[in-house]
């Protein structure tokens, strides 16, 4: 099994979550997060003052899939989150050792 960690950028997450759906992800974990990256934040303007945004809002997406499935499900979130702009987010693949389903007891994919 896979962890995919992946970060985008907020508006994209409707788009991502009905491609990863029709891929045939059955559930994720979503968090409204903020960081930065190489753009390392920006700077706007409020009322007519300028202030720095240090840290950019993204969405950070948690799957968990049979490792059979990892590859299409990164190649899915590239090409639906991808707008081709700076800040368009990351992707990380981890081992997942074990999983449990608490309400059954099912253990590694059959708790997926």
């Amino acid at each position: 099994m896979k962890l995919i960690i992946a970060t985008i950028k907020p508006f994209k997450l409707e788009e991502v979550r009905e491609a990863l759906t029709e891929a045939g992800v059955r559930g994720m974990m979503v968090t409204e997060i903020k960081g930065f990256g190489s753009q390392s934040g920006h700077t706007e303007i409020y009322r007519g003052a300028e202030y720095a945004v240090n840290f950019v809002p993204k969405i950070k997406l948690e799957l968990v899939v049979p490792a059979t499935m990892a590859d299409q499900i990164v190649e899915t979130i590239t090409n639906t989150a991808k707008t081709g702009k700076i800040g368009d987010g990351k992707i990380f693949v981890l081992d997942v050792e074990q999983a449990l389903r608490v309400r059954t007891g099912e253990t590694n994919e059959d708790a997926l």
